[in-house]
């Protein structure tokens, strides 16, 4: 990988168009947020002292939604609660709809959505509402009818680990590649990235973009990543995918052309079982990724329901653990993982976490409910 550079010359008008570009993204997140609907608006959410709890999630298929849903049953088993499930929701909006109707027609206290595509059942979500039933989302966004909105904030873990990636490059270096999802979500990490390569007043070279199709888009990232390649060779010292799977494939690609991380490498976003094994082997250039808790957002979200529907401590409310934004985020809990302390095969998944600042311990912490995620030697 270079060390020294000369400093390219942005060209100006496209500069001044990804600083527009952020800065309405950053505007429609506030719009967002200000456009949500206030609690007196709708009725007093549910109280019961046994719940009903709906949950929706679009697969099982990767880890950080097998990690919300075991944390789900944990403790809904841990607090006596009864469980409603569809964990094949999909990001298709016919059947997003089909799947929270279903829900929502088993006449659940309070449901949770776990990474949902919002705009196809946003009325739905308002509907429930005007029934008392809480609508709680987690890595989703924050719509109208939305009772709490957990998260972490795509912006902030994007710049979190690209600074990570500049850093590691000495804040130097020449052809970047940025291979851009298409859901709102990952677009928000990829326009933040972007932007501190092209825009940081750091020394970078050109930059190349790429966005993904919905279809087959494992496949279009190997075949993205081999042309770039192709083109600038060595000139290449980074290649961006907000998420551990795309920028393992990118790894995968750079390794099949003959690079190793001296040469040029990959960071992600997500952690887990798969991405710490790549890491700890080192065989291929993908260096590093962002941990996300996703136990934590899903106890959080568990604490506020039971305060709200349990307790009776309304949005609103003095000591109400939601607050006015309806947003809670845990990005100071986040972890950046490398190759210098990457989790050991059958470490306790909060224990990554530091255990969040308590005691591993403690019997009765909510850590310590129900069977721990354990890291596993790999996940495919």
């Amino acid at each position: 990988m270079s060390n020294s550079r000369g400093y390219f010359m942005k060209d100006e008008e496209s500069m001044m168009k990804r600083r527009m570009v952020a800065w309405l993204a950053a505007l429609a997140l506030l719009c967002a947020i200000g456009h949500v609907a206030r609690a007196e608006d709708y009725p007093a959410l549910r109280k019961k002292d046994t719940l009903k709890i709906g949950y929706t999630v679009p697969d099982l298929t990767n880890e950080s939604h097998i990690r919300n849903y075991n944390q789900v049953v944990a403790e809904c088993k841990k607090r006596g609660w009864e469980l409603i499930q569809d964990t094949n929701a999909t990001y298709e909006g016919d059947k997003t709809r089909t799947s929270f109707q279903r829900i929502l027609s088993q006449d659940p206290d309070a449901i949770i959505l776990a990474y949902p595509d919002i705009p196809p059942i946003n009325d739905l979500i308002i509907e429930a509402r005007r029934k008392g039933v809480g609508v709680y989302s987690i890595g989703g966004d924050l719509a109208e009818g939305i009772v709490l909105h957990t998260e972490s904030a795509p912006a902030v873990i994007a710049a979190k680990i690209m600074t990570y990636a500049i850093q590691r490059m000495n804040g130097t270096g020449d052809v970047s590649g940025f291979i851009e999802l298409w859901m709102p979500r990952g677009f928000r990490r990829d326009i933040v990235a972007a932007t501190l390569i092209e825009d940081g007043r750091w020394d970078f070279g050109p930059t190349e973009h790429h966005k993904l199709t919905p279809e087959g888009y494992t496949d279009e990232i190997f075949r993205v990543t081999s042309n770039w390649l192709t083109k600038y060779g060595n000139r290449m010292d980074f290649i961006w995918a907000c998420w551990d799977l795309g920028a393992i494939t990118i790894a995968r690609a750079m390794a099949e052309k003959g690079f190793t991380k001296d040469d040029m490498f990959s960071v992600g976003i997500d952690g887990g079982s798969m991405s710490w094994s790549i890491i700890r082997e080192g065989k291929i250039p993908f260096v590093a990724s962002l941990a996300e808790p996703f136990e934590y957002m899903v106890h959080s979200t568990m604490e506020a329901i039971k305060q709200a529907h349990v307790d009776g401590v309304q949005p609103g409310d003095r000591n109400s653990l939601i607050p006015p934004t309806r947003y809670i985020t845990p990005d100071n809990y986040c972890v950046i993982i490398d190759e210098n302390n990457v989790p050991a095969i059958g470490t306790n998944i909060h224990a990554v976490f530091n255990y969040y600042g308590g005691n591993p311990d403690d019997k009765d912490a909510w850590y310590n409910w129900g069977e721990p995620y354990l890291v596993k030697e790999s996940i495919e």
